[in-house]
């Protein structure tokens, strides 16, 4: 037997394989029923919800969402983005590249497109079910359960639980032969997929609460923290910082200073006085802070302080300490 963790495979060997068969089937399927060459790169793979995925990338999308059935459960959901969508719709209906081209640049998902990558949804979903029941041992069946566009807006009320579940996600570029890269997402349930193979993909995520009122902050953090076993988790002052305590597990808090309102070292010392957060290790974070900020900041609990501009190697080197320990993985 082998061991393995997260930080050094976070898509364990036998996973990998299946996937790599799964995107050699799906390539040479999808080139077959588009009459043109389909091609999806090797993929990126991190952990992520879908709430998190929508949340964090702008734009129209359209979810393909097959259903585990037989021995295994879950939804393996895969996401296009909608001029994607509307480019396999619309090859499928024949209609010329010039005219699909029109329909992309205004995000014309019509009633006949809808219908054509609605077929290639259902085939699509097949596809994955004949490369499942070839590799699984146990009886599995992939059916699609449902295909519908996809946005920030209709994100929950379309996804309801399947918005904060963990997935494990498979990121890569989308060639179709005449057209722009595209961008196409799978979502596989960990919990599916380590049932595949036995294969624990990971054990514990560590979620990160990142008080900030400043978006550029946000999204730098939310970039060094990509494929990494922090998931990033935001509020933007006081009152969003306690809602989110009460609602979420948190491991880990990086609170900026300067807060309007309530600053950070008041936010911290109200953390600390709570029986129920105040075991939450917390690192401070400000741009230019004075000797007596650093002081105010560790007397008022505060773990650690980290000065802005950071790089990732710094931040990582900040926070690895309080990464909540994960368990060896053992594959079969």
């Amino acid at each position: 037997m082998t061991e393995t963790t997260l930080e050094s495979n976070i898509c364990p060997p036998k996973f990998r394989e299946l996937l790599d068969n799964t995107v050699t089937k799906l390539n040479a399927d999808c080139t077959s029923l588009l009459g043109r060459n389909f091609g999806i790169s090797k993929p990126e793979v991190d952990i992520a919800t879908l709430g998190d995925f929508i949340e964090n990338n702008d734009g129209n999308y359209f979810l393909i969402n097959s259903e585990l059935e037989e021995s295994y459960h879950g939804n393996i959901c895969t996401v296009l983005q909608l001029k994607d969508a509307i480019k396999i719709g619309s090859i499928l209906l024949g209609e010329e590249d010039d005219a699909i081209k029109g329909k992309i640049e205004k995000e014309d998902l019509d009633a006949d497109c809808t219908d054509g990558v609605t077929e290639f949804s259902g085939q699509f979903s097949g596809m994955i079910d004949t490369v499942l029941r070839n590799k699984l041992s146990k009886p599995v069946h992939v059916k699609l359960s449902s295909c519908t566009p996809l946005n920030k807006d209709n994100a929950k009320e379309v996804l309801q639980d399947m918005y904060s579940n963990e997935y494990l996600n498979l990121s890569s570029l989308l060639l179709i032969k005449g057209f722009d890269t595209g961008q196409y997402n799978m979502f596989f349930p960990i919990e599916s997929v380590e049932e595949f193979f036995g294969e624990v993909i990971h054990e514990k995520t560590t979620n990160v609460l990142v008080t900030d009122d400043s978006l550029s902050n946000i999204r730098t953090v939310r970039k060094y923290l990509t494929n990494t076993p922090f998931r990033v988790i935001v509020s933007r002052n006081a009152k969003e910082t306690f809602t989110t305590l009460q609602k979420e597990k948190i491991h880990l808090i990086l609170l900026k200073l300067n807060l309007p309102v309530q600053n950070g070292i008041e936010i911290c010392k109200n953390i600390k006085k709570t029986p129920y957060t105040r075991g939450i290790p917390l690192v401070m974070v400000s741009d230019k802070p004075t000797q007596d900020d650093v002081i105010k900041s560790l007397q008022s609990g505060a773990r650690d302080f980290l000065v802005r501009p950071f790089n990732k190697d710094r931040l990582l080197q900040k926070i690895d300490r309080f990464k909540v320990k994960e368990k060896h993985a053992t594959l079969f």
